[in-house]
């Protein structure tokens, strides 16, 4: 062999990246004892100099605390910004020392059906961390450097809550998920408005002593632990990245603590707070170094050689040309080295639990595809932590109120009574309303008439004979999630053991209901959303009849007349049957001022007075673009109604549809091409079509 040689950087470079077993073998076996005696002189004397480096991060902070319990729901990968400045110096080959400052916001905000509190609080941090990066177990020439931090620091806090909107209004939070100016059982709450977040924190928690606490500290101690990765770009650049948990000795930065009064109490512990960043630093130099000299026992062609055929991986492909190092044994690989997939999903076979997804279907870190639900959980995750916003069509769903909660399907059993697509007669109409637990249920075209809400099939049973004795078609069906379906097979048994039974008439009582009106087509659902026992019905003369309430006291029912006045159904009466006929309402025990004429039908009528017309601008889901809101203001008098994930903008109110037609006409010129018009019934949002057919009715 030839005497020392030194090597060309390119060839180095590439004996490096391999991590060259070729190269570790010559180093530690052939290098000269006066060479290593002076390496190690060389590594002391670096040991001890100090050389300072300044490094700017950038990340994000994530509160984990009382308030949004622990951070939960949300990704802490994604909150609010904060910023760490670092000066550093080696202290050992192995571990650093570092003073490091800190400035950001920390924030939450908690909507449940429990409570609702939110809170953002500025902080600043100043402290020393130490960094220890594994040397001893590492190899020397790594090319990313993993690390633990650990440390203690001095953290100010300045906590503020959002309470009020612009105006000053407070927040209050009903039931149904829309903030309102006036809490839901206020006298007036009928008159409450609808009102926004505006996500400024205008309150002093410590000065708004909520819970008593008083003056307490806005500073505290706290313990950084920490991990994260560090990659050396050369001339002096390193890029780092990393997480860090900050231990605090305080459980007050969201105002919250377990001695919190009602349902603002908090869980014990004290609050913490994530920082996940990433940093570029620079090494300050302090004086001239001599480059080292590396030296090979063997020939450059050689060494060339043993760098373009190694293998370290063992997967048949050389390192130099292998795109994927590292592959795990028995992994089967294409012609780069990379493990095969064969349905594209970018999860290799050898991970994928379904090799078969479909050519660009979302799927998880295993491979699987994800579901619409899986979807929909994250993007709610997402949107809820970083204030997405979302600009949707005109494709609308008209009630205001949220969904209910998804509740399991239970099964249950009905009578059936009657059926309609076209009309009913007024003879069965008088035996429909006589019936005290009837109801309708919508299913296509069709509406059924039901009566009863029984466990199991013998009860329904029982119904269904005694029903028949009074001359009804009744027949069993079964319930589930309000749907009907034909429960006759599973009924068959049960009736056969009750053949014979005897049929009753339980129903001779006087019946009062309310009879709201009867319309020549059939309402929207929203205009009698209050009403939780509606009962429609359409006739032979092509009316469709709404009733409501069911009394056996006269004097109820007529309250519940007046309460129906009131809610603008103008033409409501009140209507009596008993035994299948309509009766007159002095045989139900009322006081008649003038005589009833049993023939008469008022069609009945609603307040037109309540009606009015509006032009919906647009839907927007999170926080609305700065431009977009700048043109809504420039417009005035805008109103809102919050839906269960979204916000829709009205402007103005029309007593008449040509005067909403001009606006939104003039709307559509200021670049909202979607807007269109809408109707409005006593503060409900319905289609213009509906509102103007109303306006027509006599």
């Amino acid at each position: 062999m030839s005497a020392h040689m030194t090597v060309r950087p390119l060839r180095a470079w590439r004996v490096l990246r391999t991590g060259g077993h070729a190269a570790a073998v010559w180093l530690a076996c052939t290098l000269a004892p006066a060479d290593l005696h002076a390496q190690s002189d060389s590594t002391a004397a670096n040991a001890i100099q100090l050389r300072p480096s300044l490094a700017l991060a950038a990340g994000m902070l994530a509160f984990m605390g009382d308030i949004g319990r622990d951070h939960g729901a949300y990704s802490p990968l994604v909150s609010r910004v904060g910023y760490e400045l670092r000066l550093s110096t080696p202290i050992t080959p192995w571990l650093e020392g570092s003073l490091v400052a800190m400035h950001g916001r920390l924030g939450v905000n908690e909507r449940s059906f429990e409570r609702n509190l939110n809170f953002e609080s500025r902080i600043t941090t100043g402290g020393l961390q130490f960094r220890y990066n594994f040397l001893h177990l590492l190899n020397p020439r790594r090319v990313v450097e993993p690390y633990l931090t650990f440390g203690f620091e001095s953290v100010e806090f300045l906590t503020k809550t959002d309470l009020r909107d612009a105006q000053g209004r407070y927040y209050n939070y009903w039931s149904d998920g829309s903030i309102r100016d006036l809490p839901e059982d206020h006298p007036n709450a009928h008159q409450a408005e609808v009102i926004q977040r505006d996500h400024t924190y205008e309150t002093d928690v410590r000065e708004l002593n909520a819970d008593g606490f008083g003056k307490y500290p806005e500073r505290t101690w706290a313990v950084p632990l920490g991990a994260g990765a560090r990659m050396d770009l050369g001339i002096g650049v390193d890029f780092r990245v990393g997480a860090t948990m900050h231990f605090t000795m305080t459980d007050l930065m969201d105002g919250i603590t377990p001695e919190s009064i009602g349902d603002r109490k908090g869980n014990a512990g004290n609050d913490r707070f994530l920082y996940t960043h990433f940093s570029v630093g620079y090494t300050i130099p302090t004086g001239t170094r001599k480059p080292k000299k590396v030296f090979t026992p063997l020939p450059m062609d050689e060494m060339d050689l043993i760098v373009l055929e190694e293998d370290l991986d063992g997967d048949g492909v050389p390192d130099f040309r292998d795109r994927c190092l590292g592959t795990p044994p028995g992994v089967a690989v294409d012609a780069y080295g990379c493990p095969l997939d064969g349905d594209s999903d970018a999860v290799p076979d050898h991970q994928d639990r379904e090799l078969n997804s479909l050519p660009g279907a979302y799927v998880d870190a295993h491979g699987v595809t994800l579901s619409d639900a899986d979807h929909l959980k994250a993007f709610l995750n997402w949107k809820d932590s970083a204030n997405a916003v979302i600009v949707r069509s005109r494709v609308e769903s008209f009630g205001p109120m949220p969904p209910p909660p998804f509740v399991e399907p239970k099964r249950k059993f009905v009578v059936k009574v009657g059926t309609h697509t076209e009309g009913v007669s007024e003879e069965m109409i008088q035996k429909i309303l006589s019936l005290p637990d009837v109801r309708t249920v919508d299913s296509g075209d069709t509406t059924y008439y039901v009566v009863g809400n029984y466990e199991t099939i013998p009860e329904a049973l029982r119904r269904e004979m005694e029903l028949r004795g009074m001359g009804f078609n009744a027949e069993t069906m079964g319930e589930e999630g309000g749907k009907l379906f034909d429960a006759s097979r599973e009924s068959e048994a049960d009736r056969l053991r009750m053949r014979g039974m005897g049929a009753g008439d339980d129903s001779k009582d006087v019946i009062v209901r309310v009879q709201l009106g009867a319309f020549r087509y059939k309402l929207s659902k929203n205009i009698f959303a209050d009403i939780d026992d509606l009962v429609t019905i359409k006739g032979e003369d092509g009316l469709t009849r709404y009733y409501t309430g069911m009394f056996r006291d006269v004097n109820e029912a007529a309250r519940h007349k007046v309460r129906m006045l009131l809610a603008g159904f103008e033409g409501a009466f009140l209507v009596a049957f008993r035994e299948g006929k309509r009766v007159s309402i002095s045989e139900a025990g009322g006081v008649l001022t003038a005589p009833e004429d049993l023939r008469s039908l008022p069609s009945g009528s609603v307040n037109k007075a309540l009606i009015r017309y509006k032009v919906q601008v647009g839907t927007y889901t999170g926080n609305v673009a700065m431009e977009t809101m700048e043109a809504l203001l420039e417009m005035g008098d805008i109103s809102t109604v919050t839906g269960p994930d979204a916000v829709r903008y009205f402007y103005g109110t029309f007593k008449d549809r040509s005067s909403a037609d001009d606006a939104r006409r003039a709307i559509q010129g200021k670049g909202f091409a979607d807007a269109f018009v809408v109707g409005e019934y006593n503060g409900r949002i319905i289609a213009a079509e509906e509102a103007d057919r109303l306006m027509r009715e006599p």
